[in-house]
C-alpha cells in the first residue's frame, strides 16, 4: 500500500513539521521504504536544531525553508516509487502436538533442565523432544531397597537420583551432600 504522502504535505504547509516528520517516519518505517528512515531522522534532528535556535533567536528564515523542501522531497520520493506487492509470508509449522497423557505416570522437573521427562507405565523414563515431540529412553525407574524413598531414577551407567515420598528427586552434590535435584509429578 502506499503511503498518503499528501497529507505529509499539507502539514508542512500549515507548519505542521513535528506532526508531518511523525508520519513520514511511520511510512518509512514500513516495508520497503526503510531506506528513507535515515533521511527523515536527519530532518528530525535538523527541526529540533531550528526550534533551538529560533529560541535563541538566532534562527534563520533559509534554515526553514531548506528544512521543508526536504520533507517534500522525501514524499516525492515515496510518491515517485513504484508499489511493491506483499511478500507473501511463510506459514508457521504447527507446533508439534503435546505428548499424551495417558501414556505417561509421571513426569519429572530438574532444577535447570527445560526438557520434559516422563515416567511409562513399563517403568522407564523417557526424555521428549519439544521440537520433533520423539522420546528416547534416559533411564529407569528400579524400587528403591531404602524405606526413606519410594523409588530410584537409575541410568544405564549406574548413577542414579532417589526420590522420597513426597516426590522430591534427591542426588548428590560434588561434596558427597544430599541436594534436591527436581520433583516428580505423579499424573
Amino acid at each position: 500500500m502506499k503511503p498518503d504522502t499528501q497529507r505529509v504535505r499539507e502539514l508542512i504547509g500549515e507548519n505542521e513539521i513535528d506532526k508531518a516528520i511523525q508520519l513520514l517516519l511511520e511510512y518509512s518505517d514500513a516495508g520497503h521504504y526503510r531506506d528513507l528512515q535515515d533521511q527523515v531522522y536527519l530532518q528530525k534532528g535538523n527541526w529540533s536544531e531550528f526550534k533551538r535556535r529560533r529560541l535563541a533567536g538566532v534562527a534563520e528564515e533559509k534554515e526553514f525553508n531548506s528544512l521543508k523542501l526536504a520533507l517534500f522531497n522525501i514524499a516525492r520520493d515515496l510518491d515517485d516509487r513504484p508499489e511493491e506487492p506483499e511478500k507473501p509470508r511463510r506459514p508457521e509449522p504447527p507446533p508439534p502436538p503435546p505428548p499424551p497423557p495417558q501414556q505417561y505416570v509421571a513426569r519429572c522437573y530438574f532444577n535447570g533442565d527445560m526438557n520434559s521427562y516422563f515416567v511409562t507405565p513399563g517403568n522407564q523414563v523417557v526424555m521428549v523432544n519439544p521440537v520433533t515431540n520423539f522420546s528416547s529412553l534416559v533411564a529407569t525407574r528400579v524400587a528403591s531397597m531404602n524405606p526413606a524413598f519410594a523409588w530410584l531414577y537409575m541410568f544405564p551407567n549406574g548413577f542414579y537420583y532417589s526420590i522420597d515420598h513426597n516426590g522430591a528427586i534427591w542426588g548428590l552434590n560434588n561434596f558427597g551432600m544430599p541436594m534436591q535435584m527436581g520433583h516428580v509429578q505423579y499424573l
